[in-house]
């Protein structure tokens, strides 16, 4: 490593009750923006909670690895080239080593989705779906507090996050990160068509370094509009809520 960091290569379980998944970040997930929900999706997404605190366990996972920014499109790791969009190689210059990161909401969050998708409520399977990736954001976050904290115990900074799949950077390019992790690190593992199992899985790169300034995730100049960072839109939804009545 040339940082002063030693090689790293961690599982962490997180504590479902712990996470802050606020409703109005599951309700953006769902379309409403900065809209109100319904009172009746609110009561919905309160029960949902409920249920997933006695089964749901997310975890997150992280390895350190040697790299270098080759050029303004390509980023070494270890033995692998990846080719990020130009936005991300700018997010991560003075970066001297890396982190990869692996967080989940876990196998049992996507059984209890399954059991809810098969009831053939399309309402719930909605606020279902939304409230996963709620969750593995937040799972993603507790990630990044955890390796802020363990870097500045040697003066060192990290960056944000960066997933192939997002601001132009081949979804494809997931088997070679994967490659560089032990085989189903942190219960996730890879699809011939790149999709994670279980689904809501993130998968990224974080730098660090000394000198390294993290950058804010670059919204407003990125051309990905379904980018899982971009906020959603400032509208409202329609939904059949009758049933709820």
């Amino acid at each position: 490593m040339k940082t002063s960091l030693p090689p790293m290569l961690e599982t962490v379980p997180v504590d479902f009750v712990s996470l802050s998944v606020p409703d109005i970040e599951v309700c953006r997930y769902m379309g409403y923006g900065d809209h109100e929900a319904d009172p009746r999706i609110l009561v919905i997404l309160d029960d949902m909670k409920r249920e997933l605190a006695s089964i749901c366990a997310p975890s997150f996972g992280f390895r350190t690895v040697e790299g270098d920014i080759v050029d303004g499109r390509t980023l070494r790791l270890e033995d692998k080239e990846f080719h990020p969009d130009r936005i991300i190689m700018h997010c991560l210059r003075g970066s001297e080593d890396f982190f990869l990161l692996v967080a989940t909401a876990g196998s049992a969050y996507d059984a209890w989705r399954h059991d809810v998708e098969c009831s053939g409520d399309m309402v719930r399977l909605l606020v279902a779906d939304s409230l996963g990736s709620a969750i593995v954001e937040a799972v993603a976050a507790r990630a990044l507090d955890a390796l802020e904290t363990i870097c500045a115990r040697e003066g060192l900074h990290i960056s944000n996050s960066y997933s192939p799949g997002y601001c132009g950077w081949d979804v494809m390019e997931q088997k070679m990160l994967f490659s560089l992790l032990p085989d189903a690190f942190c219960g996730v593992s890879l699809t011939e068509s790149c999709l994670m199992v279980p689904i809501k899985s993130v998968s990224s790169v974080v730098g660090l370094g000394h000198g390294l300034v993290k950058m804010p995730y670059g919204c407003a100049i990125c051309r990905k509009k379904d980018c899982y960072k971009r906020r959603l839109p400032k509208r409202g939804i329609q939904l059949n809520l009758n049933r709820y009545e």
